[in-house]
């Protein structure tokens, strides 16, 4: 880790701090489970009934202090050993390192009297480590302890960093920026060692890419920071892979970001084609649900699946893996100071970071990454932002936290590139809009299946989806219809997804005429549909569901896609900004209009020509002013517990459990089979929740959250009808 990030810790620390980083950290590495060599500790470690109770990185710490190293050198390794499982602030640590809130002269005195036993506990070990510091090349230079009775408390060392801590601010004082990187690298390593991993992977293979664009060719041959603005099916991931391979100089990682949990695992299994499986890890929040049911499905053996994924889990978290594929929020949750922070700060000095679908985040998660952007850039982050439409003031703001001169790439830049210009003027939906809400279509979409067309049908909000599906199947004339959206559990929705995938792709016995859905269509499933009839959205969210028909060209000429002007505005107004629709419909092309790549560009620059709307614009700026505080209070060696509680809080959803699958998720539990009593779950946003509350419909049952409403596993949850069987029991 060291060789992967020591230039990258010169340009932010300087010279003379980075080859103090540099010796301290092995220094720390070697010493800090010294202090477990005692007679104590040992027959711990023997009999599990006995208690030793004693922090052993105090005594790892009092060896170093008794060395005769030098003070700086010193005060960065003693950091390090005496916080590599607790933080500076920890009450145990502080007391038994003799560092009290009230300097008692009795509780001092007790806390000497206790180190003083445990430090005479070193005595049978004492040769060994002698043997051991003197055996060390970056040891042996220095003097080891003469006897354990010559080692004293680390009250002194706690209290330096204390106040140089409270002193100054993360990022800008070099010596605590050290600290910082000396923390986190240390954990990073100690974790994975503790798991059985034997190197940090600091090369690449080289990829073969197939024959290269013009676009890609120039992505792949710039060096820093730039935008790049290419259609979906252009091959933005591979140009993404050339810039990185490029801009990459030693060990440092590459985060491949994306807004959405089911695009990250596609994203995944393309890189692990690329750059193998052992070079590729996943995270979000849902990772051991998603190799979980991966694994269970493969072998249908429950503790062998949870073996496989947890491990699989905890081997991605650690740090030896070059390329990462996660959401922006995996990154965030370091900057807002959770647990160990320092691991995930330190891993992303000097990264490489592709986020790919930039377009995709509200003014809240903007406001988050702009911030982000801010501080990685002074970690000597470098950043490749990518769309199929990139709003100009999207762009204006990433700028301004990069704070240097960005280049810019699209297809349309060559004239002379036949392909590009081809692609950019393929004509593949003619907009078709109506003056009728989305429910008047349903006649519409039941000729279009007549006519042997295969049909998705977009909603705004689950009841509303489930109401047209609900009619749809009723008709006599029409089958194969299916229905998607959030509010199933997860076992369904996955089960569902399969299903249409499967029969999409010509597998399986289902067929699919009639798709009818919800957003969640525009991220989770790589499938194409001949037509589509949809509610109006905004135009980045309308562009990606067309993008859902004829999405491989497979009707040349272009395809209808019909639009429904009217909406309920009480009830999507909780969903959309309604002065983002409002400009939706007004910036629109005609009835007709031959939607090209060209044409969306035009279209979405009108839409968000004036940058936020007022809505959108107070959301940022709360956003990124509590950001800010956040960031100005964080401190290494300490938690942010404050800091903790905003990140997690900013996740607007509550998962419940639909009473009618009580008893199969009590049995699940009973079974200790907890990973397949959580696919048992449905997530619901928290207007919902708050609804269902007052009703007096949720219900605390042992340690999950009842919903005592209807579940259909066709429909998904139904929070306005009551489930009569439970009412009944």
């Amino acid at each position: 880790m060291v060789n992967a990030y020591r230039d990258h810790w010169q340009e932010i620390l300087g010279r003379e701090w980075t080859e103090k980083l540099c010796q301290a950290l092995p220094i720390a590495a070697l010493t800090h489970d010294l202090g477990k060599a005692t007679e104590g500790f040992q027959q711990a470690l023997h009999d599990p009934k006995h208690r030793w109770e004693f922090r052993h990185e105090i005594l790892s710490a009092a060896l170093l202090i008794g060395s005769d190293l030098d003070d700086e050198l010193k005060g960065l390794a003693v950091a390090g050993v005496l916080t590599h499982h607790r933080d500076l602030d920890d009450t145990r640590l502080n007391e038994e390192a003799g560092y009290l809130p009230l300097p008692d002269p009795q509780l001092i005195g007790e806390a000497e009297q206790k180190f003083r036993q445990r430090a005479r506990e070193m005595e049978p070990f004492w040769e060994w480590l002698k043997g051991f510091w003197q055996n060390c090349p970056e040891l042996s230079r220095w003097r080891f302890p003469a006897s354990p009775d010559q080692l004293s408390l680390p009250a002194e060392w706690l209290e330096r960093n204390k106040k140089h801590l409270a002193a100054v601010s993360l990022f800008w004082d070099p010596k605590t920026t050290a600290l910082l990187f000396l923390r986190g690298t240390l954990m990073a390593a100690d974790h994975a060692v503790s798991a059985g991993v034997k190197a940090f992977k600091a090369s690449l293979p080289s990829p073969s890419f197939p024959p290269l664009r013009a676009f890609q060719r120039r992505a792949g041959t710039h060096d820093g920071d730039a935008f790049l603005e290419a259609p979906t099916g252009a091959g933005k991931t591979n140009a993404a892979m050339l810039w990185a391979l490029r801009n990459r100089r030693s060990g440092e990682r590459i985060f491949y970001l994306l807004p959405y949990q089911a695009s990250i695992e596609a994203m995944a299994d393309t890189l692990e084609g690329m750059f193998g499986r052992e070079n590729v890890a996943v995270l979000h929040a849902r990772a051991l649900d998603y190799a979980f049911r991966e694994h269970f499905e493969g072998t249908g053996e429950y503790e062998t699946a949870v073996s496989k994924a947890r491990e699989e889990v905890d081997l991605n978290r650690l740090a030896h893996k070059p390329i990462k594929v996660a959401t922006p929020f995996q990154l965030l949750k370091w900057l807002f100071g959770v647990s160990r922070f320092e691991i995930g700060v330190s891993e992303m000095v000097g990264g490489l970071f592709i986020f790919d679908e930039i377009h995709a985040y509200d003014a809240h998660v903007v406001a988050l990454i702009t911030e982000m952007v801010r501080v990685l850039k002074k970690l000597g982050g470098r950043f490749l932002f990518m769309s199929a439409t990139f709003p100009a003031f999207l762009k204006d703001l990433l700028k301004g936290a990069l704070g240097n001169e960005t280049a810019e790439f699209t297809l349309s830049e060559g004239a002379e590139d036949e392909w590009a210009q081809r692609f950019l003027r393929q004509v593949r939906h003619r907009l078709c809009w109506h003056d009728k809400t989305l429910e008047d279509l349903i006649p519409a979409v039941m000729n279009a299946v007549g006519e042997g067309k295969r049909v998705l049908v977009v909603a705004n909000r689950v009841a509303q989806a489930q109401e047209i599906y609900r009619r749809l199947s009723e008709a006599e004339a029409i089958d194969g219809v299916h229905l998607l959206h959030s509010r199933f559990t997860r076992r369904d929705r996955v089960a569902k997804e399969q299903t249409i995938l499967n029969a999409l792709r010509g597998r399986g016995g289902a067929e699919v005429k009639v798709l009818v859905a919800t957003q969640v269509v525009e991220v989770s499933l790589d499938i194409s549909f001949d037509t589509i009839f949809t509610e109006v959205a905004p135009v980045d969210d309308l562009i990606q569901r067309l993008g859902r028909v004829n999405r491989y060209g497979e009707h040349p000429e272009g395809v209808e896609v019909h639009i429904a002007r009217f909406f309920d505005e009480e009830r999507l107004r909780w969903v959309y900004d309604m002065e983002r629709i409002q400009a939706t419909l007004e910036k629109a092309p005609r009835d007709g209009t031959p939607l090209t790549v060209e044409e969306a560009t035009r279209w979405v620059q009108a839409v968000y020509a004036g940058g936020w709307t007022k809505k959108e614009r107070q959301r940022f700026d709360q956003a990124q002013q509590s950001f800010q505080r956040v960031l100005e209070a964080l401190r290494p060696l300490h938690s942010f517990r404050e800091g903790e509680e905003e990140f997690y809080g900013m996740f607007q959803s509550v998962e419940v459990l639909p009473s009618s699958l009580y008893a199969e998720y009590d049995e699940h539990c009973a079974n200790k089979r907890y990973l397949l009593a959580n696919q048992l779950l449905v997530p619901i946003p928290l207007g919902t929740f708050h609804r269902l509350n007052k009703d007096g419909k949720l219900t605390k049952q042992d340690r999950v959250l009842l919903a005592n409403v209807a579940y259909d596993p066709q429909l998904g949850l139904l929070p306005k009808e009551v489930d009569l069987d439970v009412q009944f029991l």
